[in-house]
């Protein structure tokens, strides 16, 4: 079983709108995830592998407003509505 949080973030830019994905990934046992897992999203092709328990997955501004998956190993995970920045911390295996 997964714990999956996800909290909307409000991140103010002065020119170009940016959205994307960004959380930490850790593991039952506390330790942090270190490259070894994979968040990708239905979005594009990107992954962001995190690094000491953190990843960020920059999506663009065409995301903006878009409903995509998000993945943690190639398994779907959540749906989000991606405005800003939307955070989604895992606790996994």
């Amino acid at each position: 079983m997964k714990k999956i949080i996800c909290l909307g973030l409000s991140l103010a830019t002065s020119t170009v709108m940016a959205c994307g994905i960004e959380g930490k990934v850790v593991f039952r046992d506390g330790s942090k995830a270190n490259g070894t897992e994979v968040i990708s999203t239905s979005w594009n092709g990107k992954k962001a592998y995190p690094k000491n328990g953190y990843y960020k997955l920059d999506l663009g501004n065409k995301v903006c407003g878009e409903t995509i998956s998000i993945y943690l190993n190639g398994n779907q995970e959540i749906k989000v509505k991606v405005k800003d920045w939307v955070r989604i911390d895992y606790v996994t295996k």
